[in-house]
């Protein structure tokens, strides 16, 4: 993988990296209704691109030069400025930036979007969505609030494209505390797979069209509405389930794991790549089979297959997949969305440690929006540039700057 520059002072020292900074600054200046305002922001994203021990309102502010953090704390809390204008034009911008050329990262030269969740460490009772819950990121169950992120990934690169903060029952039911941390009266409790729904949603009219598959891990997977919303926007999938997943109606196939158990014999186990990684190219074993469809989906000519996956070395281990897609779709193809899930893991770790993504100080409902959003901002230029440099480009890829 290529090595990502983590601060402004590396950008600074690339040969006409920082004009490229500088021309995506003024592309988003439209989106600020105050020129000092968009300063502000600019200001901002340059902080969070610093090399800086901690990206906060404080450090940002000494560093941009400033004795106070409150200009900071009031370009994220009481300013007028729209975050979701900066959201779509950070997934305009990261999609025309990871154009590939159809070598893709899924099927047939496709892009994957990958959704998935993180948590970030809080103390206290007052932030909005703050509660004792799990997060696989933090390890455990531990007071912090979720955030489900969607990616996108082709074959130069990925990057973060949405955001969408969870908030537990505990809060949603309790509409004074909402009010105190600023969370609109609309907003209701949504299940994670709800809000990933509202993420891809807004992806795929940007997204080429027909050169998209969905991955996402087994909070989505075995959710079947989530895995409607996906057939009934035609958008291919393949996602993780849980062992007891049901798969087929009849006595004792209910279980995609006592399914694989009867039916697998070691020589249909393949061993195939699920394409590159972190730590270069992953083979795994993979056992695939197709499920029967009703007459109607095999008109569309859409198949369903179960997948099961392990490494030679542990065989017991298993991992398991339901997909939907082009019934021409080979295995050797469908093997590669579940393995390019760990891509939005890349891109959270990116956002996370480069682009101060998890340093935030802010309690309301639309500053932890806002401070999100800035930061996918930076992390969506560090990949854009990785991407261009993979693709031995010198030159920025078409501005998406303006209102759409």
């Amino acid at each position: 993988m290529l090595d990502l520059p983590t601060d402004v002072t590396d950008l600074e020292c690339a040969e006409g990296v920082a004009d490229r900074l500088d021309d995506l600054l003024l592309d988003i200046a439209w989106i600020f209704p105050r020129t000092d305002l968009w300063g502000r922001a600019a200001a901002c994203v340059r902080g969070l691109l610093a090399p800086l021990s901690r990206k906060n309102g404080w450090q940002i502010s000494e560093y941009i030069g400033e004795d106070t953090p409150w200009g900071q704390q009031h370009l994220l809390d009481r300013a007028v400025w729209n975050a979701d204008a900066l959201r779509d034009f950070t997934r305009r911008y990261v999609i025309a930036g990871l154009e590939d050329g159809g070598a893709g990262a899924g099927p047939g030269g496709a892009g994957v979007l990958v959704v998935d969740e993180t948590g970030f460490a809080k103390r206290g009772s007052a932030s909005a969505g703050v509660a004792r819950q799990y997060s696989g990121a933090l390890g455990g169950v531990f007071p912090c609030q979720v955030g489900v992120m969607a990616a996108w990934a082709t074959g130069t690169g990925q990057a973060l494209i949405d955001r969408e903060l969870y908030l537990p029952r505990e809060w949603t039911e309790d509409r004074e505390r909402c009010r105190r941390a600023r969370v609109p009266d609309r907003v209701a409790f949504a299940v994670k797979p709800r809000l990933a729904e509202q993420m891809i949603d807004r992806a795929v009219p940007d997204l080429p069209q027909g050169r998209v598959w969905v991955a996402a891990d087994e909070v989505y997977g075995r959710d079947g509405a989530f895995r409607r919303h996906l057939e009934d926007h035609d958008l291919p999938y393949v996602v993780t389930v849980q062992a007891n997943q049901s798969v087929l109606p009849r006595p004792g196939w209910r279980h995609i794991a006592r399914l694989v158990e009867r039916c697998a014999t070691e020589d249909e186990w393949v061993e195939l790549p699920a394409g590159p990684s972190p730590l270069d190219s992953r083979t795994w074993q993979w056992w695939v089979r197709r499920i029967p469809v009703a007459d109607a989906a095999v008109d569309s000519g859409r198949a369903r297959w179960l997948l099961a996956r392990r490494r030679p070395q542990t065989p017991d281990e298993r991992d398991y997949y339901l997909g939907w897609g082009p019934e021409e779709t080979s295995v050797e193809d469908l093997v590669l969305v579940p393995g390019a899930r760990w891509r939005v893991e890349e891109a959270i770790k990116l956002a996370k440690s480069a682009a101060g993504m998890a340093d935030y100080e802010v309690r309301h409902f639309h500053g932890w929006y806002r401070h999100i959003t800035l930061s996918q901002l930076a992390a969506a230029f560090l990949a854009v540039r990785a991407a261009a440099e993979r693709r031995g480009e010198q030159t920025e890829p078409p501005h998406t700057g303006g209102p759409q």
